[in-house]
């Protein structure tokens, strides 16, 4: 495992902006070659007419001749870190396909994205070009949330389902502590619904009813993971019920997590609509950087 190809979709905003300047950093430490990539979006209504065709040709190569002179200052800025650089300007009708598109056809251990962070009515309206590439990428994925500042891989947070996709998650997050001499935290959400009759007896956490239930879940993730860990690896072990999501981002913020690195399982159809994501809701509430990996 190594990430000497890093693929980063700019598009010259404050978003990607922090973005490249993550993926700089990590270009440094692992003398990894970066390729910045911007997908110039067509309107499927203009090409499908005949007679605009040329037109729109020429329109489009005028974008692109832009497009270049805005990744110059982009180049610039890499090479001056003394890191390899590419750039790509790709065609499609929507950002996030051109992006997987070129992730299909070109090799690459990494991408690193920005995400605007939109949530509620705007989420509805815009949806995320980074929730569908984490969704659909064949690579690993780094989320930058704009908030973040600087690059810092002091904690590092994988949360635990006890699946075969969250063991790849611990061999990500093994390897980034390994490199940076990173603390790990494992937590494991207990997504279990209360019956409102215990909430009428003053019962409020599934803790209160079962005592033994948060030790035993302890050690059954160390187990879960005895295989991966050794003496070296410094790592800690928490379990918290909830929402999912909402626990893994809220822990993150508590306790000032540097990387979240999360599994997706890649949902897509009828089973997408009907359990949605976990890993896609991390990667639009967290503030800090989150690391998506499949199986």
């Amino acid at each position: 495992m190594n990430f000497n190809e890093i693929v980063v979709p700019v598009d010259f905003s404050e978003f990607s902006d922090k973005a490249l300047e993550y993926a700089l950093n990590l270009a440094e430490n692992f003398s990894a070659h970066l390729t910045l990539l911007h997908a110039i979006v067509l309107f499927q209504d203009d090409i499908d007419e005949e007679q605009r065709l040329e037109e729109y040709e020429t329109l489009i190569k005028k974008r692109e001749q832009r497009i270049d002179n805005q990744m110059k200052s982009n180049r610039q800025k890499v090479h001056k870190r003394g890191v390899a650089v590419d750039t790509v300007i790709l065609r499609g009708i929507s950002a996030a396909d051109a992006i997987l598109d070129y992730l299909n056809g070109n090799n690459a251990d990494l991408v690193v994205m920005g995400t605007h962070g939109r949530s509620g009515l705007t989420h509805l309206l815009y949806g995320s070009v980074a929730e569908k590439v984490v969704r659909l990428s064949p690579r690993p994925v780094l989320t930058v949330h704009r908030s973040v500042q600087k690059f810092n891989l002091e904690k590092i947070l994988v949360p635990i389902d006890f699946s075969a996709y969250s063991k790849r998650a611990t061999d990500y997050a093994l390897f980034l502590s390994s490199r940076f001499n990173a603390e790990i935290h494992f937590l494991h959400v207990i997504e279990q619904e209360i019956h409102p009759s215990f909430y009428a007896s003053g019962v409020e956490s599934i803790f209160d009813i079962d005592r033994t239930l948060r030790e035993r879940v302890l050690e059954n993730t160390k187990e879960f993971l005895a295989e991966q860990l050794s003496d070296d690896i410094r790592c800690r072990f928490f379990v918290s019920e909830g929402k999912a999501h909402k626990e893994i981002v809220e822990f993150s913020k508590e306790n000032k997590i540097d990387l979240i690195v999360i599994a997706t399982h890649g949902l897509t159809g009828l089973d997408y609509i009907l359990l949605g994501s976990t890993t896609e809701k991390v990667v639009r509430w967290a503030t800090c950087p989150v690391l998506t990996v499949k199986r």
